[in-house]
């Protein structure tokens, strides 16, 4: 090169740790790096400083949004996108779900998950906020189902009233220990039951044709 036979070569000896941590800061500095390269790259990152001896979950998060000028609490919502399924960390990349959505609808099972791209992909629902925290909140609980799902997503974009069923018509139909969790996972099981069987008439009514 200019003639030259020889030239000066930096050589530095590394881990594979060190090796990650310069890769992450270089390549993070991208104007149009996407949010999962973003949520990859930090969660490389945060696992070669927690290798390297960084204590605490929130203090080597901190370190790891320095070299990008962003905090811990970032860094720990893009890491939350990595547990999102294919289909909806595209859709964060897409600007079709917000990252914060994105963050509270990586906590569901990989199932509810399913159920929500599902309702997405269909239905082209914009999900709100409030919506990913009911979901995130009945998930927790265990309380999450395929009607449920579709109800909380779909109710901004009803035309249908509230609906509002008085406490005195169903208390005789539970147990008084239930409670309202309980009381409200039967009545959506039951409601799943009655789609199932009201698609399965409308199907035996078009085979019939």
């Amino acid at each position: 090169m200019a003639g030259l036979k020889e030239m000066p070569v930096l050589v530095r000896n590394m881990t594979d740790e060190e090796a990650t941590v310069i890769m992450v800061d270089t390549n993070i500095q991208r104007e149009d790096i996407l949010p999962s390269e973003k949520a990859k790259a930090y969660k490389m990152k945060y696992e070669a400083m927690k290798h390297q001896g960084s204590k605490g979950e929130k203090f080597t998060a901190d370190l790891v949004g320095e070299a990008a000028g962003e905090s811990g609490r970032t860094v720990q919502r893009y890491i939350r996108l990595t547990e999102l399924i294919a289909e909806l960390l595209d859709a964060v990349d897409h600007k079709v779900i917000s990252m914060k959505v994105g963050e509270k609808l990586s906590y569901l099972s990989v199932e509810e998950q399913g159920w929500v791209w599902d309702c997405v992909k269909t239905s082209s629902v914009q999900i709100q906020d409030r919506q990913a925290e009911c979901l995130k909140a009945q998930s927790k609980q265990g309380l999450l189902y395929p009607a449920m799902v579709q109800d909380i997503l779909m109710k901004k974009t009803r035309s249908r009233g509230q609906v509002t069923i008085p406490e005195k018509r169903i208390a005789d139909y539970f147990p008084a220990t239930y409670n309202k969790q309980q009381i409200e996972e039967v009545i959506y099981l039951l409601l799943e039951q009655w789609k199932k069987r009201q698609e399965g008439e409308k199907d035996g009514e078009h085979n019939k044709i």
